[in-house]
């Protein structure tokens, strides 16, 4: 009787394997579904520039660059609806090498900026990314300075605004419209107001050659250049994200 008593508490006391609640599964959050954006952007851009006229004439005359790439900050503004992106683009060369003191005849950049617009689609995207291919058209301008140096001792009195000999600076512009095509990947909004990053790898072109001028002279037989520039941007955006009738 004990043994038959023991035996019916133990199964009463035993849990049944079915009603022992589960583990919680991972919970995964759905993708954010802000379909309005307001976009603030600024960041670092390294470019490699070609302008083929132009630097195979520094080439025949030994004229040295003082840098091969081409830096600058960026600032972009505007807005996305759905899955297309529309921003204005201002870039604006920045001085990140030291000045070229070896070579007796060097072309110094001495004002270079950008300007422009592009409309981009969401071609992939998931929770945490968006992949944008984007398309876009602007305008390039630079400026160089010739610089021939040489050892010769010039007053400074009255004298040094008439001089004109070896020395003087050599003025070089040029103004070229551009299209543009570039990828970009850059972190989802997760929030009403959000901060992400953003890296875009591009090539620009110039539509059709634009011909070189100089600020103090006119000159005859001056190249043209059509210019092609490969370029990484990196850089944060601020976004104000709306859903519809929010």
């Amino acid at each position: 009787m004990l043994l038959l008593l023991s035996r019916a508490a133990v199964s009463q006391t035993a849990v049944d394997s079915t009603q022992v609640a589960a583990a919680p599964a991972a919970i995964i959050l759905p993708k954010s579904d802000y379909r309005f954006s307001v976009i603030v952007e600024g960041g670092y851009m390294m470019a490699l520039t070609n302008m083929a006229n132009m630097n195979s004439f520094f080439r025949q005359y030994a004229i040295k660059r003082e840098a091969t790439g081409d830096p600058f900050v960026h600032y972009h503004g505007g807005g996305r609806y759905k899955r297309f992106k529309f921003l204005g683009q201002f870039g604006y060369g920045v001085n990140a090498y030291g000045p070229n003191e070896r070579d007796a005849l060097v072309v110094r950049r001495t004002y270079a900026n950008n300007s422009g617009a592009m409309l981009g689609y969401d071609v992939l995207n998931d929770r945490n990314m968006r992949l944008y291919l984007n398309f876009g058209a602007g305008n390039l301008s630079y400026d160089y300075a010739v610089i021939n140096r040489f050892n010769q001792t010039v007053a400074y009195t009255g004298s040094l605004a008439r001089y004109s000999h070896n020395g003087d600076i050599s003025s070089l512009k040029l103004d070229n419209p551009y299209w543009d095509l570039n990828v970009e990947l850059s972190q989802r909004e997760k929030r009403r107001a959000n901060v992400g990053s953003v890296l875009r790898l591009g090539y620009r072109r110039g539509w059709q050659p634009s011909k070189w001028k100089s600020g103090p002279f006119v000159v005859d037989g001056f190249p043209a250049d059509r210019i092609s520039q490969l370029y990484l941007q990196v850089g944060f955006y601020v976004s104000s994200n709306f859903r519809p009738g929010k």
